[in-house]
């Protein structure tokens, strides 16, 4: 019953989250992997090793080696990066950033995700933050999901929807002076004998 009720707040959770769209230019954009080492292309596959550095638009991916796969047309399909931890980070369509980090990032470039594995952790900047065994994060619409392992949970912070700036309070009229006691007499009045004063 408790698992139930777990599943029903992360759900409410995720629900309440506002959508955060990846660039929708970064799927035109060419893969480009480089590193300090690679070996030459074996069958559909090539690896690279030492500082791998690869990006697709404002998608970048880092980390200590990498193997490129390749489709039917030649063109890379995926990339798995290995690090300690390997790092990614794409710009939002709002502006905001998305960063993540994993012991392994296999980004399927056709599919439209990245599912990081081993301690991986993604922060949405101003929206919120996910961290588990194993998260899976969707290039095209921004989504996350993921799974907290054998014993282990999905943890997420998620932060508030900004609320309007309030408008100024009005300023109050200001209250009238009250009125003096010791005024001095109108010009051309008179005193009680009816001279003047």
């Amino acid at each position: 019953m408790r698992r139930i009720a777990e599943l029903a707040l992360l759900a409410a959770g995720l629900a309440a989250v506002t959508p955060a769209f990846a660039l929708k230019s970064d799927a035109d954009q060419p893969v480009s992997i480089d590193a300090q080492k690679f070996s030459g292309r074996q069958g559909d596959k090539v690896t690279y090793a030492v500082a791998v550095h690869m990006t697709q638009g404002s998608f970048v991916a880092d980390g200590d080696a990498a193997t490129g796969y390749f489709d039917p047309n030649d063109a890379i399909d995926r990339a798995v990066l290995t690090g300690s931890p390997a790092k990614v980070q794409q710009k939002l369509d709002d502006g905001s950033m998305m960063y993540g980090h994993a012991d392994t990032i296999d980004y399927r470039v056709s599919a439209n995700t990245v599912i990081l594995t081993g301690n991986a952790s993604i922060v949405q900047t101003g929206k919120g933050e996910y961290h588990g065994a194993r998260l899976v994060y969707n290039t095209d619409s921004g989504e996350v999901s993921g799974e907290g392992g054998a014993e282990g949970r999905v943890h997420m912070i998620l932060q508030p929807k900004k609320k309007p700036a309030a408008a100024p309070a009005a300023a109050a009229p200001a209250a009238p002076a009250p009125a003096s006691s010791t005024a001095a007499p109108a010009a051309g009045s008179t005193g009680p004998s009816g001279q003047p004063r």
